[in-house]
């Protein structure tokens, strides 16, 4: 293979001038690593298990193993007429949901984690927000909508059961924000800045409270019994409610408006508090407050943007703004209750922080960067040196972070 791969060198050589021999080395190697990657993508995976989805920087999404960083390509045929985005893992990890927009027309696409069973359905408007049920069976998302001559939202609802994908639209409204009870039959949801609803999946809605506190997404505790949202009256307030919108405590109150998520075993409440002028949707110190103790800790004064739970809930990775090199950039810091470990400073890529950072409280509930044993979590971006791609950062062992490969966004598998 080598020998082939320089003798087309070498003939295309004949054709131009400035081959160097640097250059020549270079040009072998990239060959080498296309060839190889185009090898690898061939293989589709056994399990969901140690796979990172990538989004490449062509526009094709393929698989990553953590550990051997062997790749699957889920598509191949992306270009400037044909984009897949917004790839998100089922919670069992078995399948993958996507959007394709192919000119003028838009589609949801599911298939099996190994590229089996792919099945497509035509959507008025490209989604760009997915949120599995937590049992796997329903698929909702979220897409630009018009109701009444006006532009809006639609929350919609994708049935996965039948062999043919079938989509309706659930509730209407912008900012839309919504979470699932773990049992996949209601969804929270958070409507036109004003509305605290429980939507279930027939249509029937059951109001809870009308507020004008300012915050995004709600969501709903994994016990199935509590839910977590922001209140006005008279002064803003978070508080955790039961199901039928009675206040249980209230966690803090706040001017300005709030971003907060819900450890996955209950205990506390991470939240960031942002100034109305800041030009950041979150820009503000980290704390952490416990739910049956109330006792609050600041876990930073800097300004955090987003901040991502571990599955176990011991760990809490956040982001803060940075510069190095005359650039500004973001670094990744995680606490683990006692101390906090400083990681990589990153240059995001642009997908990062137009579609995924200013809304990190809903993609935080959706969408994972940690390993499921809570030992890493994933990113992409370039480096202080210039390295670009899709990085998995051991947070046990610690120090720099390992190369997967390219890529502009990524995601851990639940598995």
């Amino acid at each position: 293979m080598v020998g082939l791969i320089a003798t087309a060198l070498f003939v295309s050589a004949g054709c131009s001038s400035g081959l160097t021999p640097d250059r020549f080395q270079q040009q072998v190697q990239r060959l080498l690593t296309q060839t190889r990657l185009a090898r690898e993508a061939a293989s589709p995976p056994l399990s969901p298990e140690h796979q990172v989805l990538v989004v490449g920087a062509d526009g094709n999404l393929f698989l990553i193993d953590a550990i051997s960083g062997q790749r699957f390509a889920l598509t191949v045929d992306a270009s400037p007429r044909r984009q897949y985005l917004q790839p998100a893992w089922s919670p069992d990890g078995e399948r993958i949901a996507w959007t394709r927009l192919e000119g003028g027309d838009s589609a949801v696409e599911v298939s099996r984690f190994d590229g089996g069973e792919r099945r497509s359905v035509a959507t008025s408007f490209p989604a760009f927000y997915f949120f599995w049920s937590p049992d796997g069976d329903h698929l909702a998302f979220l897409s630009n909508w018009v109701a009444m001559n006006r532009p809006t939202i639609a929350l919609r609802l994708v049935e996965l059961q039948e062999e043919t994908l079938n989509v309706r639209t659930l509730a209407e409204g912008r900012p839309l924000y919504f979470s699932w009870s773990p049992d996949g039959k209601t969804l929270l949801t958070h409507i036109d800045g004003e509305r605290i609803e429980l939507l279930k999946l027939n249509g029937e809605v059951e109001p809870l409270e009308i507020t004008a506190a300012q915050f995004s997404a709600p969501q709903w505790a994994a016990d199935g019994e509590r839910l977590i949202y922001a209140v006005a009256d008279g002064r803003q307030r978070l508080i955790v409610a039961d199901r039928a919108g009675r206040e249980l405590v209230e966690l803090t109150d706040y001017t300005g408006r709030i971003a907060f998520s819900l450890s996955p075993d209950g205990a506390q409440v991470a939240y960031v508090v942002t100034d109305d002028p800041s030009r950041w949707s979150v820009f503000g110190p980290l704390y952490v407050v416990d739910v049956e103790t109330l006792r609050t800790r600041e876990v930073t004064d800097d300004p955090v943007l987003a901040f991502y739970w571990s599955p176990d809930g011991r760990r809490l990775a956040y982001l803060t703004l940075e510069f190095a090199d005359g650039r500004l950039g973001l670094r990744w810091h995680v606490w683990e209750g006692r101390r906090v470990a400083k990681y990589a400073f990153f240059l995001p890529s642009s997908v990062f922080v137009e579609n995924y950072l200013p809304f990190f409280d809903q993609y935080a509930q959706s969408h994972r960067i940690w390993s499921p044993a809570g030992d890493a979590f994933v990113f992409a971006g370039a480096l202080q040196d210039g390295r670009s791609g899709v990085w998995v950062q051991d947070v046990i062992a610690g120090g720099e972070p390992r190369l997967l490969g390219p890529g502009v966004l990524a995601s851990y598998s639940p598995r």
